[in-house]
This record gives structure tokens, C-alpha cells and sequence, in this order.
């Protein structure tokens, strides 16, 4: 395919995550990455040997034609980016979380609603393992009454992680600690399965490193329809283990350790899992992304979107439940 063809992107951002975006496009025929904007001029280290991308400072710089942006700055930015590519009448697609506050979130929406461009969120979890399954058998009712859920994601992140860039474990940029950065796609699975909780309470500390938001911390939830739910974030635990969702139901219990069945015990029901050779990764230590299938499953689908005039997959009001959650979580800090 000619690329004067293809689906044209700009990636607002030119951090680490942008060379997810920049890998992930790079596999599908149909897209192309014609520009980057960064306010230093960084180039993504991706596209170090390419010379046909625009690098410019700002969206308004940029020359070449293009249809949407992929919003890939830290975390608090991601609403000032939105509103500006729609008010050029581009289509958005923006790493998670949609944004770090509720004023923010509806700033954004609203702004892709008003000048009617698609706002889609790179909460690619949903795509991932067996969590799709998951979600059509809760859907369709096959456990029965569910009565807990208990999420743990506990990972480790060094001194040197928090010291890479100076807005990491800020409230004002990132929006807090592993809640709302590394928890933030669990969060979405959690509240994709379960919806948004009644109440919410909290206990949240830091504990191994010298920044202003937590790095450990666990929320108690309780829902209209009876069920309990923990939840577990954390940047503190040595070595980091992989995130865990414990669903246990009228008929049985399923648990998920990083996206894939490890246990299945439902009455009726043999373990659908298309997935049973493969093997949970064993931990997180890292906030590096090498897999970029989910990403290009996600980018896919927003270009489709584009094209047929309907929503993405994950939409903006879809992916702004994570954020209430956890804003909910923040709020409710008894340790504060």
C-alpha cells in the first residue's frame, strides 16, 4: 500500500511509550506515522534511522497531511492534547489513563464530541489473554452470583525509575503512585467486569521510596448487588509478581494471573481457555512494553472506528470509570 494511502498519525509525546506506538504501527500496512511533537525535538529512539517524520514542537507546526493523534505525553497532559487535535478536527487515541481528574475527563470527551472526531484510550488489557472470556461468561451470567473479586497487582520499580523523569511519583503529573500508573489497566479490567463500586475505602502509604504519592496501598470495595472486592497496588513488593484477579462466584472460582486462566474450579463448565500451554509472565519489574499485539489489536480497531463512523472499542466515557475509581480510591485514603 502507498502511503499517501495509508492512515496518517502524529504521536504527541516522545518518551518511552511512543516507541510502542511507533513498533506497533509499524506492523500494520494500513497506518503510518508522518510526524512527532515534542517540546525538546526529541525523535522517538524508533524512528532513529528514519528521516520522513515531521519533528515539530507544537500540533500547530506540523505541515504534512494527517488524520489523528496518538496522545503519548505523562499522564496530566493527555486532556490539553485531546482538545487541541480536535479543535483541528483530528481523531484521538491517547495511553492510559484518559486523564487525572474528572474535570479534565469531561473536558476532553466534550471537546471530541463538540467537533465530532473519535477519542479512543490504549486500555489494551481487555484485548489481552483470556480477559475477553471473561468478560462474554460474566456477561452472560455462567458463574452465577459473584460475591468477591480480588485484584492484586504488585509490582517493583527501583529508585532509578522514579529518578528517569522528574514528573514520576507526582500528584500534579502522573495523578499518584501505582493506582493510576501501573495498576491503571487492571483497574479498567476490574471495573469492565464489575462495574463502578457503591463505596470505596482505602489505606495507602509509601513505604520504599522518597516520592509524594503512594507505592502501596489496598481499597476495600463493596457493590450495590452485595459483591466485595479488593484491590491491591503497589511499586514496593521485591522482585514484583504478576497482577492477579481472584473471581469467586456461586459456581465456582476463576483466577487470572497477567491476563491468563491459572485456575478454573466451575461447576458445569470446563475451562474455555484457549490458552492453557501458555505461561504467566513471572512478574513486573519493569515499565518497558516489547509486546506489541494488544497495541496494534487496539490501533486496528480505532482506525476502523475512523472509517465506519463508530466508537472505538474503548471509548472516552468507557475509560474515564478506571480514573473515578481511583480518584474515589485517593479520596478515601484513611492513612492520609
Amino acid at each position: 500500500m502507498k502511503d499517501s494511502e495509508k492512515f496518517k498519525f502524529v504521536i504527541i509525546g516522545s518518551g518511552n511509550i511512543s516507541n510502542t506506538y511507533v513498533s506497533a504501527v509499524d506492523k500494520i500496512d494500513n497506518a503510518i506515522i508522518t510526524g512527532v511533537i515534542s517540546r525538546s525535538l526529541k525523535i522517538p529512539e524508533a524512528f532513529a534511522d528514519r528521516r520522513d517524520v515531521e519533528v515539530k514542537d507544537s500540533l500547530q507546526k506540523i505541515e504534512s497531511g494527517y488524520d489523528a493523534v496518538i496522545i503519548c505525553t505523562p499522564n496530566s497532559f493527555h486532556h490539553s492534547a485531546a482538545i487541541e487535535a480536535a479543535s483541528l478536527g483530528k481523531h484521538v487515541l491517547t495511553e492510559k489513563p484518559l486523564d487525572i481528574s474528572s474535570e479534565s475527563m469531561e473536558k476532553m470527551i466534550s471537546a471530541c464530541r463538540q467537533a465530532d472526531v473519535k477519542l479512543g484510550v490504549a486500555y489494551q488489557r481487555r484485548l489481552s489473554g483470556d480477559n475477553f472470556l471473561i468478560k462474554k461468561l460474566i456477561d452472560e451470567n455462567r458463574f452465577g452470583k459473584i460475591f468477591a473479586a480480588d485484584l492484586s497487582v504488585k509490582n517493583f520499580r527501583n529508585d532509578a525509575y522514579y529518578k528517569s523523569s522528574p514528573y514520576r511519583g507526582t500528584r500534579a503529573i502522573d495523578g499518584g503512585g501505582p493506582f493510576i500508573q501501573q495498576a491503571s489497566h487492571y483497574i479498567d479490567l476490574y471495573c469492565w467486569y464489575f462495574g463502578k463500586p457503591e463505596k470505596i475505602a482505602s489505606f495507602l502509604k509509601t513505604v520504599n521510596h522518597d516520592v509524594e504519592v503512594e507505592d502501596h496501598g489496598i481499597a476495600v470495595c463493596n457493590y450495590k448487588n452485595g459483591m466485595m472486592g479488593t484491590i491491591t497496588a503497589s511499586t514496593a513488593c521485591l522482585p514484583g509478581f504478576p497482577a492477579k484477579l481472584e473471581i469467586h462466584a456461586e459456581k465456582g472460582t476463576v483466577i487470572l494471573e497477567n491476563d491468563l486462566i491459572t485456575f478454573w474450579s466451575v461447576e458445569g463448565m470446563e475451562n474455555p481457555s484457549t490458552n492453557m500451554n501458555k505461561q504467566a509472565h513471572t512478574g513486573s519489574a519493569t515499565h518497558l512494553v516489547n509486546d506489541t499485539t494488544n497495541h496494534e489489536k487496539i490501533i486496528k480497531d480505532f482506525i476502523d472506528a475512523v472509517k465506519e463512523g463508530k466508537e472505538p472499542f474503548i471509548n472516552g466515557e468507557s475509560a474515564r470509570t478506571a480514573t473515578e475509581v481511583i480518584l474515589e480510591i485517593y479520596k478515601n485514603n484513611s492513612f492520609d
